[in-house]
Formats: structure tokens, sequence, C-alpha cells
């Protein structure tokens, strides 16, 4: 295993000049605590959140919010994330405003927080906290320094996920697609009929993360999971065989017109908005968006089976593949939130979250795979939810680029936007050896 390059924050400093500086204008308040604050120790703590309003997960994390401060005293001054929640934090930390703990994911920037001095590890406070004996190895082990048993613990895992691929079973039959495809070859064939159907095949946000994560699954099929890990953090696309092959794939795909029309310039919510609507017959979506798609009022969920994406001839994986993991949001502490004054407060609202009842709570809200051990089946009240918990023996798990690309993935994800358009696999490549190297 391979430790992520540490160039994950450029320069924090570098931030406070000509950024939107993060309003935290309730941190370090002066108010008086009123009776029940007295009572309790009373105090504040500075949370910047992923979970916003219109998230799955939002409702969920109030209720915890709420309840932790009717029996504490202690004010939860929320901060909402914005998309580039990394730059947000870092920017605020630059102009000493830092919060005190983040609710996000391990991604991009936030996995070089601990080797710039923006978090602190969290080993100590996991044996400390008495979570050591609930939270599944694997993981503590996707939040640790290089993703490997014995590197430093960068944050607290909390949402972990499946991320299928999404077939609209109703589409695909009117269409003349007797089942869901597991080949390559099997996909070409069906977006042809979809498209004679005019129904869009594979929906796919090109110029953002959605598609960043769907090349690389293609790209992967080649490549056995240790030597991708190993290109991914350190470059060496061009000069690998098997990693040519599976961006050839990918190419080979896309000019098949597999993807939906003008896919380079698509985001995730435009994959979302054609796949719920009947538009496109296929996507690949994670499981904190099974309930979100229900909320659509589409009734899209009655009519989606969860699978892999299809495999060729020859890939290392025998079965169509999927995501899994637990990079998803969790807790990471700040230099400020662990301050002697603060980090005993930080604990008594980080631990709430692991109460089983609650962490029931986000697999029935949210849809998140719990990272604690612990019987959660009836909180699985999901059908999409539930379908998934049985893909283990339908999907070969592929390797999710998140922490081994690190910082590299804005660049990336420029590169890749040109792959979804007309970029040739030599092209592609050199752009992702440098912007890997850059």
């Amino acid at each position: 295993m391979h430790r992520t390059t540490p160039r994950a924050v450029r320069g924090v400093a570098a931030f406070a000049a000509g950024a939107l500086l993060l309003s935290l204008t309730a941190c370090g308040s002066d108010e008086p605590a009123g009776p029940a604050t007295a009572a309790s120790g009373g105090g504040s703590i500075d949370v910047v959140t992923r979970w916003t309003a219109g998230n799955s997960a939002a409702a969920a994390q109030k209720r915890v919010f709420d309840a932790f401060t009717a029996e504490t005293g202690i004010k939860i001054n929320l901060i909402e994330g914005l998309e580039a929640i990394d730059d947000q934090v870092e920017t605020a930390v630059a102009a000493g405003k830092s919060p005190d703990l983040v609710i996000v994911n391990l991604f991009d920037k936030t996995v070089g927080w601990l080797d710039a001095g923006v978090t602190v590890p969290v080993d100590q406070y996991v044996k400390d906290w008495g979570l050591a004996d609930r939270m599944k190895p694997q993981a503590l082990d996707e939040w640790r320094v290089g993703g490997a048993a014995g590197g430093q613990i960068q944050g607290l895992p909390f949402s972990g996920f499946s991320w299928p691929l999404w077939y609209n079973t109703e589409l695909l039959t009117k269409a003349g697609v007797a089942e869901v495809p597991k080949t390559t070859d099997e996909l070409v064939a069906a977006a042809k009929k979809l498209r004679a159907a005019g129904v869009g095949p594979v929906a796919v946000g090109g110029n953002d993360w959605s598609g960043q994560k769907l090349f690389y699954q293609i790209a992967q099929s080649f490549t056995d999971a240790a030597a991708m890990r190993k290109i991914m953090t350190e470059g060496g696309y061009c000069a690998t065989p098997s990693v040519m092959n599976g961006i050839k794939l990918f190419t080979d795909l896309r000019d098949a017109k597999v993807f939906v029309d003008n896919a380079a310039g698509l985001s995730a919510d435009d994959m979302y908005a054609s796949y719920y609507s009947g538009k496109a017959a296929i996507m690949s979506a994670g499981s904190w968006a099974y309930t979100e798609s229900k909320a659509s009022g589409t009734g899209i969920e009655t009519r989606t089976a969860l699978g892999g994406f299809p495999v060729p001839d020859g890939s290392v994986y025998p079965k169509p593949t999927a995501y899994q993991g637990f990079t998803g949001v969790g807790f990471m502490i700040t230099k400020q939130g662990a301050e002697p004054g603060n980090i005993d407060r930080v604990r008594r609202l980080v631990t709430k979250f692991y109460d089983q009842p609650t962490v029931g709570d986000f697999v029935k809200d949210a849809g998140i795979l719990p990272p604690v051990t612990g019987d959660f089946a009836s909180s699985a009240t999901d059908p999409l939810l539930k379908a998934s918990l049985g893909l283990d023996a339908e999907v070969g798990y592929a390797v999710l680029p998140d922490v081994w690309i690190g910082a590299a993935s804005d660049p990336i994800t420029q590169v890749l936007t040109g792959a979804y358009g007309e970029a040739t696999p030599q092209e592609i490549c050199a752009g992702l050896d440098t912007a890997t190297k850059g």
C-alpha cells in the first residue's frame, strides 16, 4: 500500500487572500449561559457539515443536534458546507476562524488535512471514547493515512456506502432488453436498443465527480487492485498496458454511444434528473440516493434493479463491478477542536452519533452502511437499501479512487471531462499522469 501523496492542502495560508471567507459569526460567543447551560458546563461547538438542507441525512443530523443541546446545554454553531467544503474550511482556518469539527467526506484535499495540521489524528480518541471494540476494522483502515493498517486515523468514519449501477427495468423491457447486461458487449447492444426506443442509455455527469468515478470503474477493468492503487497515487497510466486497455475500453464504450448525449457537459444533478424522470435507463449512484430517489415522487425506486457495471472479456473482475466503502461522511477534528477547552464537548457530540438508536436512524433515513457492529436490519426499511445489502454475491468491488488520487481529484476531473468528449486514450493517459504528478 502506498501513502496518499501529501499535497492535499496546497498551503492553507494561501487560501486567505482573495477567497470568500467562511462566516462563523457565532464562534467563541461571549453570550452568558442560561440556566440549563450553566448546569451542564455549557459552551458551544462550531461545526461545518456536508449534510446540508435537502440531503437525506440532514433531518437525522438535526435530531442529534437538537437532542444533544437539550441534554447538555451545549450550543451547536452550524455552518452548512458548500460544494467545495474542503476549500471552505481551509479558508476559515487561514482566517483564524477554524471550526471545531468538520463532518465531511475523506476526499480530495481533506485527505491531506492531517499532514497540513488542519486536523488531528483520532487513534487515541477511538480507544478513549469506547469506539475501538465497536468500529469495523475495514471502516477504520479506510480512514488511515495510506488506507493501510498501521497508519494514523485521520477521522472517525460514519457514513458507509454501497455504489452500484441502477437499471430501470421497465425501460429496458420496453426497449427489448430482456436482462440487465452483464458484459460490455451486452451493454453496447442494450444501448443501441434504448436509443432506438428514444431512451438515453447510461446517464453520467462527465463534468464532475460522478463521471470521474465511473471512468475509473471502467479503466481498472484489466488491472488488479494493488497495481491500480499504486498508479492512482504515483501515476504511470500511459506506461501500464493493462490500464491503457481499460482507458481504450472506456473510449470504445463512449464512441459506441453507451453514455447519454453531451455527457461531457452534464453534472451529477443532471444524471439524477435524467434517471428519475425516465429519460435515461441506467446510472451509477450511491446508497445516499436511495431515499432521495423515493423522495423524487417519480416511483423510480419501484422500477430499479441494482447491479454492477458490465465487464469485458479478460477482465480481472469475474463479475460486474460496483463500489463499496466507508470514505463517505465522517468526523474530522480540527486543531481548534482538540484544544483542552473544546475536546470534551466534541467528544460528547461525536459519541452521541454512534449510539445504536442514532446509527439506526441514519440507516433508515439516509441509507448509510453502518461503520459499527450491530443488528440494523430492522432500520433498513428502504427497498433499495435492502437490495444493496445482498449485492456481495452479484458484484465485484473496484478500487474507489478518492483516497488514492487525493488532491489531484480536481485536475483529474478536468482531464476526464475531455475523456467524455473526444479525447483519445493517449491524450487521456497523458493528462492523468500530468494531473497526478503536478
